[in-house]
């Protein structure tokens, strides 16, 4: 509705703005017109006397009576009104002067055939104007012109803008509250056949090719759960069954292993699962901490075979983590897996305090290339045997169990990692 409502407003004060600048265009073009005409109608009064004084030289030789008692005949400057002989230094010319005490003049010369020296007519009309003397209720008239108009245009504006803006709203409503499964359909032709039709039938259109992903992943997420759960049954199976047998002691060693991997295979198969699935996010629960580190440090322990590498687990027997056990056995075996492939010599550190379960290696740290883009899938080291998936999944799903997981160098010369899982109290 924000979206909506906010496009109300910008419509209203859109044409409220223009309301305002046509209305005050149209004032001060009334204004400069009601002036002219009343300019212009003293000049037509000077035009008709110089037209009646010329008439009367040209039959009679001799000057007329003026037309109206308002204009007057000068013979030169000496004659004219001390407040206009002021304005005019220079001598005497035509047009329109402001005197004193609210005197109005217009001036204008008067050229007779046979007489050298210009006589002037001149018109004081501050008794017959009409325009100025009214001016204040102009004014106050065309201001609350404008404040009816603008008014008017902002009501209308209103409702343009709720019939505009309603579609909008209507087909925001229809999409917010859809839920992935359920994505809607067919609803583009309930919309008007202009831009807003179009966008609704683009976005249906998206939405058509989303609900096609939606389903293929959810047609291959129980594949994939129904597929990869029975080779791993398979294995832990046979696993079991051999372990009934006697074995040699290196080869006991490595069924063993075997037995755990797959046991590690189906929990990450169960998180990654759950991840893969909007609505099936496991309870977080209360996981012992040590029992998944232990098991995570002897699933990886060949990856320091022939390193002197020292691993120090500094992690109380009681010390419990906020998360489920598949999800807790994921992001332990991703931290710690790439604290023994990445480290040489040296040591790793892994310890726990205030619900900061912290893996530190002396390994060879992160490139800056690679740190600008660490959780993005796909974003591996040089000398990484991996896809460069796993940071990238132990991110999601720490983000889906609100845990804060932070991968950095652990000082600024870039030698050794640390890794820190923060759980939530």
């Amino acid at each position: 509705m924000k979206p909506a409502a906010s496009l109300r407003r910008r419509l209203m004060l859109a044409f409220a703005l223009v309301a305002l600048f046509t209305a005050l265009c149209f004032s001060v073009f009334g204004l400069l017109f009601v002036y002219s005409v009343e300019d212009d109608f003293f000049a037509n009064i000077l035009k008709q006397e110089t037209a009646h004084q010329q008439r009367s030289w040209s039959e009679h030789g001799i000057l007329a009576r003026p037309l109206r008692d308002t204009v007057r005949l000068l013979d030169g400057a000496d004659r004219m009104p001390a407040d206009l002989a002021a304005q005019l230094p220079a001598g005497p010319r035509s047009g329109e002067f402001f005197g004193q005490q609210g005197r109005h003049y217009h001036l204008r010369e008067l050229r007779l055939a046979g007489r050298a020296a210009p006589l002037y007519l001149l018109a004081e009309v501050s008794g017959e104007l009409v325009v100025r003397p009214r001016l204040p209720f102009i004014l106050a008239f065309l201001g609350i012109a404008m404040l009816a108009i603008v008014a008017f245009t902002l009501l209308l504006g209103y409702w343009l803008a709720g019939r505009a803006s309603a579609p909008l709203t209507r087909l925001a409503q229809l999409v917010s509250g859809a839920k992935p499964e359920q994505l809607p359909r067919r609803f583009a032709a309930d919309f008007p056949d202009n831009e807003i039709g179009a966008l609704a039938r683009s976005l249906e259109d998206a939405l058509a090719r989303t609900a096609a992903f939606i389903e293929r992943e959810q047609h291959f997420t129980r594949d994939a759960s129904h597929e990869l759960r029975t080779p791993l049954a398979v294995i832990g199976g046979a696993a079991y069954l051999l372990e009934q047998q006697p074995l040699a002691p290196q080869a006991a060693g490595q069924l063993a292993r075997i037995r755990s991997a797959a046991g590690h295979m189906e929990q990450s198969l169960a998180a990654l699962l759950a991840l893969a699935r909007e609505d099936e996010t496991p309870a977080a629960s209360a996981s012992a901490l040590l029992p998944s580190i232990e098991a995570a440090v002897v699933r990886f322990a060949h990856l320091l075979d022939g390193k002197p590498v020292q691993v120090a687990v500094e992690v109380d027997a009681t010390a419990q983590a906020s998360c489920p056990v598949a999800v807790l056995d994921i992001l332990l075996s991703n931290l710690i897996s790439n604290a023994f492939a990445n480290t040489q010599q040296g040591e790793v550190r892994i310890t726990f305090e205030d619900n900061r379960l912290m893996v530190s290696d002396s390994g060879s740290g992160i490139p800056s290339a690679v740190a600008e883009h660490l959780y993005k899938a796909g974003v591996k080291g040089e000398g990484s045997q991996g896809l460069g998936l796993g940071l990238s999944i132990a991110h999601r799903l720490a983000q889906r169990h609100g845990i804060r997981l932070h991968v950095a160098n652990a000082n600024s010369s870039a030698s050794g990692v640390r890794a820190s899982l923060h759980f939530p109290a």
